[in-house]
């Protein structure tokens, strides 16, 4: 199959036209509709509908765009696996984490050494809770709670770390004490939750405890400062927390969840001489902390 009718199609369905898609491909209108016959004729289907307000996918057209948006993505790789070739462990490593405790306070400390061991090397930390696009190219490697489901990244369970319950002692010195879980329903309680990440509200839920909650934030960092100040009882993970002595662990020896920690990245880019370089020394130093929670 020629990359380049496909090409042509992709943008075709993008702009709804001739003219516009021509000008974003860099084509005359003659050489891109020339494209789109033979794509039809090789294929035996009409892709688009022509109409008055311009082209339209078919129903066959529809399923092309899944099957070509996966060569295109294939084909954006080509230049880094090219560079991979040559390059030394030099060059742009960028590298996604969230910001509780992760992104902030481990991965500059853990990354120091790759400085002095390759010079040429410049890693960019983003500080995001969601779960990016690795094959949109939003970042190389990226920490994540969740296992990823795409078979084109490559993923290492690398630990995991618990959440617990932890509030300011002024805070608890003006509640009734907490001996059991069921207690929390005199006490005022802090969410996280992200779009992706609803396991506190279930866990919350199934105690019927949601009620009571007066505060949630994405950013465990924003329910950390919210705990201290005394906004109320805050699930957080141990490794942010339990170092923080304006905070109270509440049940010591009764995690709430412990939630696995995965190191991504896509497959195509492991063949990457930086980005191999720096997921195997992030891997180690994983590693070196297993069972415990890294600081």
């Amino acid at each position: 199959m020629d990359w380049s009718l496909l090409q042509g199609f992709l943008e075709l369905g993008r702009h709804g036209s001739l003219s516009a898609a021509s000008r974003a491909l860099g084509v005359s209108q003659p050489t891109l509709s020339r494209r789109l016959v033979l794509l039809e004729e090789a294929l035996g289907v009409s892709l688009f509908l022509r109409g008055p307000r311009g082209l339209t996918p078919t129903a066959a057209g529809e399923r092309l765009v899944k099957v070509a948006e996966r060569m295109r993505e294939a084909a954006s790789w080509v230049p880094e696996l090219m560079a991979a070739g040559h390059d030394p462990v030099s060059g742009v490593v960028r590298v996604t984490a969230p910001e509780a405790g992760l992104a902030t306070g481990w991965l500059p400390k853990v990354l120091l050494p790759l400085r002095t061991l390759h010079p040429g090397l410049l890693v960019e930390i983003s500080v995001d809770n969601r779960l990016v696009e690795l094959g949109k190219r939003e970042a190389d490697i990226a920490i994540r709670n969740q296992r990823p489901r795409d078979a084109a990244l490559t993923a290492r369970a690398v630990g995991t770390y618990a959440w617990y319950l932890y509030a300011a002692p002024d805070y608890l010195a003006t509640r009734p004490p907490a001996a059991d879980l069921a207690d929390l329903r005199h006490h005022d309680l802090l969410l996280y939750e992200t779009p992706s990440d609803s396991r506190q509200a279930r866990w919350l839920s199934q105690r019927r405890l949601l009620e009571r909650v007066v505060l949630r934030s994405n950013s465990v960092d924003a329910l950390a400062q919210a705990a201290r100040v005394g906004y109320g009882v805050a699930m957080l993970p141990a490794f942010v927390a339990d170092p923080d002595a304006a905070l109270r662990r509440l049940f010591a020896d009764r995690p709430i969840t412990k939630m696995p920690m995965w190191l991504v990245t896509h497959a195509e880019l492991k063949r990457s001489p930086r980005v191999q370089a720096v997921f195997r020394h992030l891997a180690r130093r994983f590693d070196e902390t297993r069972e415990r929670p890294p600081r």
